[in-house]
């Protein structure tokens, strides 16, 4: 596969054209509604909780490292046996049942006072790491499986998530101030309970990998483009990472309020909405690299602000930045990947991305509570500024720049 598949790759839609693929698209909007309702009630307060119990930032960090090294090899698996086996709403179903169940046991460890507490943590999140890695490959990649050659549009459904993650993070963060973070647990289990119903709507893939794909997978990772590609998303991640794990700790530490956290997280992604809702024109008139650059540009400036902010309630206002910045990147990334991938390995591309983006948690759940013990707030955020500061000039100098690839921008 050559370089100009950057553009020229399309994958064929499961059900191209027909009545049968239209009428199933609403499950999109709704599948990413409550995924991401579902993230915005629980990871959002998750590390908050880890914090009230007693665990250090090096602590949660290391939950988090090793949740992330099992997602590792999970977002792959998952993706690579959806394409072996052309059935990714059963798949999502499994993930997202083993997730619900996984996070149930979370508070028993503290309701009993367990001994070993922190081990049981990691154990416990290894395995919700490895079931919900499920989730974020196979909802995206049959996403863009439907659209095939409207991949553009993806915005469209994908905005369901927003939507999802603004009114969830929201009403957590009243619920939480006057109820307690346990509430969370049963919380996210009926979100993922929906999620899981509502996947039981998806339909088959019509393309399936033939064979095992080791030679379809050779050539697709070992592309100049995609290598570069990975690499700046790596670098990315890196440090979005460590902003969602410590965010809510960190204003916390200033005297914020779970409300304040709550309106901190979300606002971006109501900023988001529109630009989730357009991105196809602006994919279309800008092109995916182009606004991919864009969107770790305004990464840079949110982290360098963050490290200036003294006042918790800043964050509010730093964080609209979030909502273009994130959108143009995500959308960018993924429309890249599936431009990259043969119509037979969308799900597996989809899972070496996440894979990747499991991978630079793992790094950032490392370095990322070391850093906020040892640096604290301010010195945090500027190493995640000159993270981001690394992908920018990466991508810049590595596609951008180069003449075989303007076109693709």
């Amino acid at each position: 596969m050559s370089k100009e598949t950057l553009i020229a790759t399309e994958s064929p839609s499961v059900g191209s054209g027909t009545t049968s693929k239209l009428s199933r698209m609403w499950v999109l909007w709704m599948l990413f509604f409550f995924q991401f309702a579902a993230v915005g009630i629980y990871f959002t307060f998750l590390n908050v909780y880890y914090k009230e119990v007693g665990l250090s930032g090096t602590q949660i960090g290391l939950i988090s490292m090793a949740s992330g090294m099992v997602g590792v090899a999970g977002t792959f698996l998952w993706g690579y046996l959806s394409d072996r086996t052309g059935q990714p709403r059963v798949l999502i179903v499994v993930g997202a049942l083993g997730g619900l169940l996984a996070a149930q046991l979370i508070p028993l460890v503290e309701m009993f006072k367990l001994a070993n507490a922190f081990w049981l943590y990691v154990a416990i999140g290894c395995v919700g790491g490895l079931m919900t890695a499920s989730t974020g490959t196979l909802v995206d990649s049959t996403a863009l499986a439907l659209l095939g050659e409207r991949r553009q549009d993806y915005g469209r459904y994908r905005v369901g998530g927003s939507v999802g993650y603004i009114v969830a993070t929201i009403a957590a963060g009243f619920l939480y101030d006057q109820v307690g973070h346990r509430w969370m647990f049963p919380s996210y289990g009926l979100l993922m309970l929906f999620f899981a119903l509502i996947a039981f709507k998806l339909p088959r893939r019509a393309v399936r990998l033939q064979g095992t794909g080791r030679g379809e997978i050779g050539q697709m990772i070992r592309q100049p483009v995609w290598l570069i590609l990975v690499a700046s998303i790596f670098l990315f991640w890196i440090a979005y990472y460590a902003s969602i794990m410590f965010i809510g700790v960190i204003l916390k530490s200033m005297g914020a309020n779970d409300k304040l956290i709550s309106f901190a997280a979300v606002i971006g992604t109501v900023v988001e909405i529109p630009f989730m809702a357009f991105s196809g024109p602006l994919i279309r008139r800008f092109g995916p690299v182009r606004l991919l650059w864009f969107a770790v540009l305004l990464q840079i400036i949110r982290y360098f602000l963050l490290s200036q902010m003294t006042v918790p309630a800043w964050a509010i206002a730093i964080n609209l930045l979030n909502g273009p910045g994130f959108v143009l990147f995500w959308n960018s990334a993924v429309n890249l990947v599936s431009r990259l991938a043969p119509p037979s390995l969308v799900a597996t591309a989809q899972g070496f991305y996440n894979s990747t983006i499991s991978l630079a948690g793992i790094i950032s759940s490392l370095i990322g509570g070391m850093l906020f013990d040892q640096l604290g707030p301010s010195g945090l955020f500027l190493v995640l500024a000159a993270f981001c500061l690394a992908a920018f000039v990466l991508f810049g100098l590595g596609i951008v720049l180069r003449p075989q690839t303007r076109r693709d921008a």
